[in-house]
């Protein structure tokens, strides 16, 4: 068994006689065999690209619900937090009226806390919003692209108390109108781009 390279143009050259295989085998190209023709021979060599099927992949998005609970749970002594009320300065001042006291001027500290928990609330709904009124949705309802599909969610981006009350069709139906809102508003003709579902 004899084998050889070709030079950068492609050209090769290989000791064969008549009647001998030769098979030709590049990375990315499908592997070629000829038999040698007569004395001397000179020929040129295609090779097809091999096409690679690759198998399917399946691609699952973060659970909202998950991502939610271990966010809580890393910072659960501030979404635990609770303001100091009545009732607690009452219990506490005749066993400790400095405590008592703390209570009812606010600290720096126990201000932090509050914001700090107020912030971690509204990052939750904010991440609600974007898991329930995603690209891929919104896209698969408008058949728009980016920049018009961000521009198209920032403007009618929904409120977290409505995806918390909305089923999947009053999301859908939300999204529907509000495309439907937003071609009037551009002036786009019913027949340039229906929103599914019409």
């Amino acid at each position: 068994m004899t084998g050889t390279l070709s030079a950068e143009n492609g050209r090769f050259y290989i000791e064969a006689m008549p009647g001998d295989t030769l098979e030709f085998s590049m990375v990315s190209y499908a592997t070629k065999v000829i038999v040698t023709p007569g004395m001397n021979a000179t020929f040129d060599v295609l090779m097809a690209k091999r096409l690679y099927e690759l198998g399917g992949v399946n691609v699952q998005g973060k659970s909202h619900y998950k991502d939610s609970l271990a966010m809580r749970a890393e910072y659960e002594r501030y979404f635990n937090y609770k303001k100091p009320g009545a009732m607690d300065v009452l219990k506490t001042l005749p066993a400790n009226p400095i405590t008592a006291l703390t209570y009812l001027v606010p600290s720096k500290a126990r201000q932090r806390k509050e914001q700090f928990k107020e912030q971690l609330q509204y990052w939750e709904k904010e991440k609600f919003i974007d898991y329930r009124y995603s690209p891929e949705v919104v896209g698969r309802m408008t058949k728009l692209q980016s920049p018009e599909l961000d521009s198209f969610m920032y403007k009618y981006r929904p409120s977290y108390q409505f995806l918390n009350d909305a089923s999947e069709y009053d999301l859908l139906l939300y999204i529907k109108n509000s495309f439907e809102q937003w071609k009037k508003d551009k002036g786009v003709s019913d027949t340039a781009g229906s929103a599914p579902g019409r």
